[in-house]
């Protein structure tokens, strides 16, 4: 899907407020990520960007990744980021394949050696480094994400995602085009989640999923 000449990955969907709530994460964190002084945004904007694109929202999911799961420090996080764009020409850095994540954040390049991007461009073993980040699905062509698979609270399925081609963009049970806001108004109406699966012909696990993640 394309709006007009631009791509639906890179179509300006989603304002800040948007990202903050499908991400699960405050507001005032997104906004320090995007905030510009003497150093570069965390995630590739521009100053005129007014609203952010999947792509983008892709970024600031797997920064919240590297800060949650992993511990990783924001200075590494951004030294790694500066170092791939600036460097090696990477846009997006951080949602790229080659990208690999552990102690710090490392890249794999087309030769196969790996680079502490933290470290800007030292040479790493690849021992004990784990991979990137298995909720991101990305396209076969240009190697950038196509499908974030969204975190639920308590649960570690990928119940959730958004997919920039369906529903505009918005939340979406893994794998149909069944919008989570839709599923939650019906629940909060009075069906069953049940009847609701019934309805849909999905499992009851998904309405589940679906429940437990637009749960606030």
């Amino acid at each position: 899907m394309i709006y007009g000449e631009v791509s639906a990955r890179e179509y300006p969907l989603y304002s800040r407020r948007d990202v903050s709530e499908a991400l699960r994460m405050p507001y005032s964190t997104l906004y320090w990520w995007l905030r510009r002084n003497h150093r570069e945004s965390l995630i590739s904007v521009s100053p005129d960007d007014r609203a952010l694109n999947f792509l983008q929202l892709s970024e600031a999911f797997a920064i919240a990744y590297m800060r949650r799961t992993l511990g990783i420090s924001l200075p590494k996080i951004r030294q790694a980021s500066e170092y791939l764009k600036n460097s090696l020409g990477i846009p997006y850095p951080l949602v790229n394949p080659g990208i690999r994540v552990g102690t710090d954040v490392y890249f794999k390049n087309a030769r196969d050696i790996l680079l502490n991007a933290s470290s800007y461009g030292q040479v790493e073993s690849e021992e004990l480094i784990g991979q990137y980040i298995d909720r991101l699905k990305f396209g076969e062509e240009d190697h950038l994400p196509d499908v974030v698979h969204l975190w639920i609270p308590g649960r570690e399925r990928k119940g959730v995602q958004i997919d920039p081609r369906i529903r505009f963009g918005q939340p979406t049970v893994a794998g149909t085009g069944i919008s989570v806001a839709v599923v939650q108004d019906r629940y909060e109406a009075g069906e069953s989640a049940e009847d609701i699966a019934a309805s849909y012909e999905i499992s009851y696990a998904r309405v589940e999923d679906a429940l437990a993640y637009a749960a606030r």
